[in-house]
């Protein structure tokens, strides 16, 4: 639920098919390729390293609360390295990460880790069952009378619809409760637009919070 996003990158993405290759040399090193045939693509892919140390091999995302990237629109993927590039999406570590990285660099990642179906993320305790079940509930159905259902703009099961509303199913519950209180002093710092991710946040209490992010960590992506 944010601002509609550009398409610019999309043409970027008909121009050529991707064949990833990720070699696993350590942990946290990895490197991809694209197919050959396109002159703009005859310099290597940019390295997964950085990416992978923080948000898990293939991007599946981590425990500590690094999001999963696996599997997401690469159209979203790339808005979101375009704002941290410009300062527009505040995060000191992503910033220092994007600040370097070309629109063709931002646009090969994107496609990459979209194509990535690595299993979710398993945390150390799995949450309690009660947790679960509420969430699944306020995934589907929401609260009464003014918190929306997850899914209502996110799709079925969280699998995420379009470039608008990412995918949300098997985000590791940390990044969840970070990410929504992120929302929510965006909503105290000002009234929020209706319908934007801010302005839901801004209804959800701390237990909605824990209940959410438990079930959707649990979710196969």
């Amino acid at each position: 639920m944010t601002d509609p996003y550009p398409t610019n990158l999309r043409g970027y993405r008909l121009r050529f098919s991707l064949v990833a290759l990720i070699a696993i040399s350590s942990v946290c090193h990895a490197q991809s390729a694209v197919t050959a045939g396109d002159p703009a693509l005859s310099a290597p892919a940019p390295t997964l390293t950085n990416c992978v140390s923080c948000h898990g091999v293939l991007g599946a995302g981590t425990a500590t609360g690094a999001p999963r990237l696996a599997g997401k629109n690469p159209d979203y993927l790339a808005h979101a390295l375009s704002m941290f590039k410009a300062g527009t999406r505040a995060s000191v570590v992503m910033q220092s990460v994007a600040h370097a990285l070309s629109d063709s660099e931002i646009g090969s990642l994107a496609v990459y880790f979209s194509a990535q179906n690595p299993p979710r993320v398993q945390g150390e305790h799995p949450p309690p069952p009660a947790l679960v079940m509420a969430g699944k509930q306020l995934a589907e159905l929401g609260a009464a009378p003014d918190v929306p259902a997850c899914f209502s703009c996110h799709a079925v099961d969280g699998k995420g619809n379009g470039a608008r509303y990412p995918s949300i199913a098997g985000e590791p519950a940390a990044f969840v409760i970070n990410r929504l209180h992120e929302f929510q002093a965006r909503a105290k710092a000002g009234t929020p637009s209706p319908g934007t991710m801010t302005a839901v946040a801004a209804t959800l209490n701390e237990r909605q919070i824990e209940e959410a992010a438990a079930y959707l960590s649990t979710i196969e992506p």
